[in-house]
């Protein structure tokens, strides 16, 4: 079993067994313990199911909720180009793409799955980076979606943020850096967007703690570092040391 896949049956088996338990024990008193067998195994079943499937959907649900659009390929032609080139590069089909309305310089990578895959950037990104810049942001995005870094975090997100801090591994921003500058061969056009990031702030006002973990950087306005997440300074020291 892969960490990713670890990591997820950890989330799925934390959140679904208490509730199944409870079940099955109210159908144990009522029924015998045939009968609590089968109610916990089917409640342990569809919550499981539930965790894996909701992901994806509330995601979407929360970045329509911050007034998200879908990225228009003319409007936002740089950015669409890009993704497309470097999708095709990294042997993945082309995600989802969502802009989101917001002055923090920021970009999301979530998805269960490769084929359901979405990365939201905010205005205030398109605004502030070069092209390489974004090119490299973008890549650290689809280097996560490729890896499985982002199917953990989004079945959290299903779960309202249960299991939270097994979703993330210790060394996956590192990882994920090494992957994007792998993709783009130019460390220091991400060095220089993380810096960026740093100097002009990455909060996206209206994210849940819940989906934090998704994001390039902690989207909360005054949050610290989430679980399991890097500072963008020792990620940029690093990144300038390659």
């Amino acid at each position: 079993m892969s960490s990713s896949s670890a990591r997820v049956a950890r989330i799925t088996a934390g959140f679904a067994a208490p509730p199944a338990v409870v079940l099955g024990i109210i159908a144990w008193v009522a029924g015998g313990l045939l009968a609590a067998l089968i109610v916990f195994l089917v409640a342990a079943a569809a919550l499981t199911w539930w965790a894996l499937m909701a992901g994806d959907r509330r995601v979407a649900g929360v970045l329509s909720a911050l007034g998200g659009r879908d990225a228009d390929p003319v409007l936002d032609a740089r950015i669409s180009n890009l993704a497309e080139g470097l999708s095709i590069n990294a042997g993945l089909r082309q995600p989802r793409l969502v802009v989101v309305e917001a002055a923090g310089l920021n970009v999301l990578a979530a998805g269960t799955s490769a084929s359901k895959a979405v990365v939201a950037v905010t205005s205030g990104l398109l605004a502030e980076l070069e092209r390489i810049e974004l090119e490299a942001v973008l890549a650290e995005a689809l280097c996560q979606i490729r890896r499985g870094d982002t199917v953990a975090p989004t079945v959290s997100a299903a779960t309202f943020g249960f299991g939270r801090r097994v979703a993330v591994a210790g060394d996956r921003d590192a990882l994920a850096d090494q992957a994007a500058v792998t993709l783009t061969r130019y460390p220091p056009a991400l060095a220089s967007a993380l810096e960026k990031l740093e100097a002009k702030g990455w909060e996206v006002p209206g994210q849940p703690a819940y989906m934090a973990s998704l994001w390039l950087a902690d989207p909360r306005p005054g949050a610290p570092t989430d679980v399991g997440r890097l500072p963008l300074g020792e990620r940029i020291e690093a990144l300038r040391e390659l």
